[in-house]
């Protein structure tokens, strides 16, 4: 009887054990949702503050961003301070930084249209419409240090986890269960052609909500804990009367994923669907990030009220609320991946160094340097323990970009008609990562062709070298002074070698030798050979039309070999700031000063992209100039603006002279919008020499033909 009632005793523990350690927590699942994922970040607080314990995590797509970064130990309000600081319109955009692009690359960009990679002679279309570059190294830098301290396998993790992904290969759901975190984070959540599709072994992986968007099954068969499934999915689409392409490739794609997802249905112990007012799934704004979170909150503190069953006040798991602590020093970098590039190419864009700290701040900066480069597709890092204590080893795995690109150009003035333009890229010649430039295009009075290389291979030291042929034709009517016109065909070719240091993406200095030929109809022949000295300052945010920023240019060149010796000196200051709510004050002061003996064709002209509002292009040639140009530019609804301009320019003959200066002035208005091209607009002007002149004009200006 004694040895009985022993082992009923054992029995009642084992069963006060078991049920004990099923009630002290939870299992979470986190469904995808895309952007409708920010209202788990209120769920996650919501759980918090009513003490309820999350033994486990498991997430699909979003829930895999979100659930994965608890599961690390960050804690709820860390999380939370993560998105709402997070800018994710930029952190979905491909674009470099400009602010980590030596300024001579970031300035041979072109405005296309249209641009494409190509491998030989063939076009290749983009891996994906957005870019996950910055998603995976913000993970990646937040992921990384946990994983050095705590190995590979999720169960190992503060927060036990698991994610799930769809294979391509075998058509079959893919549950992680260990492994690089962020690469699985990014599996999970890559939406086929939206976000481009992770490559593990012999698996094509993409969003884990094609095969199964809520997985109660994987919580249920790995952890003996009650199931709480957040699903944040979208509503059911509607069908249109009159279906669009896109309306059926979605409706395809949201009834196969449904079929499919059906296979792993299963019921959890407790179900929560938060209302969240039709929030769509693609919109990732900051404004969007709020609401969510909140609706998350309030309507999981309800669910909690209304469900008292849900297991409380158990044992927490431990949690962080995150920072720049350091997961070690460095003590190796490897790189993995490298192709074409060579490794002297990665190192000139390299800010860490052996015995620098991996902070996870040093480590994005790292990778956006790497990125800004325009070398690589996607840069990618982890972390790995070094036999030293205290010390980690940097691995880089680098997808090479196809270094040839083609992109097609476009513009259209009233004035000199339709501008199109190719540009072919190579951004890695001689894989060095020196960039070869050719670009080609004309309009309708007008071709030119510019063959440009920039040696890069001094980056990390600033240093490098630009190599420049440019000509061109055009038949452009000429207002002189008198108030005469007429047509006149110039052909005009000139070359640069230049040698400069550039301090960072804000700056340049250079030095270096140039050649002049110019023709006027049948004349001869007309050049010379100058030294130059030049120098630039551009922190505008947008070319065309900044919001702030400073740009300053000058460049005095030296002909003094030639029989036409002369001095001159070109200047341009523009400076933008904000102005008043979505408004932009814009001052643009430029012109020349020249001395000795030149040609007519050497007098400055008003260009494309420096002119005066009632002025027509290429009018009022003059020696000595000095012109002005303020601007106001008001942003509209949606991509509608409107501006309005003034200025005035002061002629004279003699450097020296100014009070026998001639002035003109006009000013103006413009309405129109933004586009892929630049602003598309339509502008009237008047002047006091020329009265009154309507334009109409399509793109950036920068990009017109000899003009720009």
């Amino acid at each position: 009887m004694f040895f009985h009632r022993l082992l009923l005793l054992f029995l009642l523990t084992l069963l006060s054990a078991e049920t004990e350690s099923n009630s002290d927590g939870i299992s979470l699942v986190l469904s995808g949702g895309g952007a409708r994922g920010f209202a788990h970040v209120g769920v996650l607080l919501a759980l918090e503050e009513e003490n309820v314990c999350i033994r486990s995590v498991t997430g699909a797509s979003m829930g895999s961003l979100i659930g994965g970064l608890y599961s690390c130990g960050y804690s709820p309000a860390c999380i939370d301070s993560i998105v709402r600081n997070t800018d994710w319109g930029w952190l979905f955009s491909s674009r470099p930084d400009s602010r980590l692009t030596m300024l001579p690359l970031r300035l041979s960009s072109s405005h296309d249209i249209l641009r494409l990679q190509v491998k030989g002679f063939s076009p290749l279309l983009p891996r994906s419409a957005v870019s996950t570059q910055r998603v995976g190294s913000l993970l990646s830098s937040l992921t990384c240090p946990v994983q050095v301290e705590v190995g590979l396998h999720f169960d190992s993790l503060p927060v036990p986890l698991r994610l799930v992904a769809f294979d391509l290969v075998s058509h079959e759901r893919i549950v992680h269960s260990s492994g690089n975190l962020s690469q699985c984070q990014l599996s999970s959540m890559a939406v086929p052609a939206i976000f481009p599709a992770v490559r593990m072994g012999d698996m094509l992986l993409v969003d884990g909500g094609v095969g199964d968007n809520i997985p109660v099954d994987v919580a249920r068969e790995t952890w003996d804990h009650p199931v709480l499934a957040v699903d944040i999915s979208s509503e059911a689409p509607k069908i249109p009367e009159i279906p669009t392409l896109i309306q059926v490739a979605s409706l395809t794609y949201s009834a196969l994923s449904s079929r499919v997802n059906n296979l792993y249905s299963a019921q959890p112990d407790f179900y929560f669907r938060p209302d969240l007012h039709n929030a769509k799934s693609y919109n990732f704004t900051n404004e969007a990030a709020d609401s969510l979170i909140k609706l998350g909150y309030t309507q999981m503190l309800q669910y909690l009220r209304e469900h008292p069953e849900i297991p409380r006040n158990g044992s927490r798991s431990s949690s962080t609320d995150g920072g720049e602590s350091a997961a070690g020093v460095i003590n190796e970098i490897e790189y993995i991946g490298l192709r074409e590039v060579s490794e002297e190419a990665v190192l000139d864009w390299m800010i860490l160094s052996s015995g620098d700290r991996a902070t996870s701040a040093n480590l994005r900066d790292a990778a956006e340097k790497l990125y800004a480069s325009g070398l690589f597709e996607s840069v990618d890092y982890f972390l790995e323990p070094s036999p030293d204590s205290g010390y980690v080893n940097l691995v880089y795995a680098f997808t090479e970009r196809e270094p040839s690109s083609i992109g097609i150009g476009m513009t259209y003035n009233n004035q000199f008609g339709l501008d199109g333009r190719i540009t072919y890229r190579h951004l890695n010649f001689l894989n060095d990562g020196d960039h070869l430039i050719l670009n080609a295009g004309g309009g309708d009075s007008y071709v030119y062709t510019e063959l440009r290389l920039l040696d890069l291979s001094s980056g990390r030291r600033k240093w490098f070298a630009d190599y420049s042929l440019t000509g061109y034709q055009m038949r452009v009517k000429a207002f002189e002074r008198d108030g005469s016109s007429s047509y006149r065909v110039v052909t005009m070719g000139y070359g640069d070698i230049a040698w400069g240091f550039s301090s960072g993406w804000s700056g340049l200095t250079e030095i270096g030798i140039s050649g002049t030929v110019h023709r006027y109809g049948s004349d001869d022949f007309q050049g010379f050979a100058s030294i130059f000295f030049s120098h630039l300052t551009e922190t505008m945010d947008n070319p065309v039309y900044p919001k702030t920023g400073v740009r300053f240019e000058t460049r005095v060149s030296w002909a003094p070999l030639m029989t036409h010796k002369h001095l001159r000196m070109g200047y341009d200051f523009e400076g933008a700031v904000p102005f008043l709510k979505k408004g932009t004050m814009v001052l643009n002061v430029w012109g020349q000063l020249l001395a000795g003996t030149t040609w007519d064709w050497q007098e400055c002209r008003l260009s494309a992209s420096r002119i005066i509002p009632g002025m027509p292009y290429y009018s009022f040639p003059s020696r000595q100039r000095i012109a002005g140009l303020a601007g106001f530019r008001r942003k509209l609804n949606g991509p509608f603006f409107l501006s309005i301009e003034a200025g005035a320019v002061c002629d004279w003959e003699s450097p020296f002279e100014i009070e026998d200066s001639e002035w003109t002035w006009g000013a103006g208005l413009a309405a129109g919008l933004d586009t892929p091209m630049g602003p598309a607009s339509v502008s009237w002007g008047w002047s006091s020499e020329f009265h009154s002149r309507w334009a109409v004009s399509l793109g950036s200006s920068s990009t017109y033909g000899p003009g720009r």
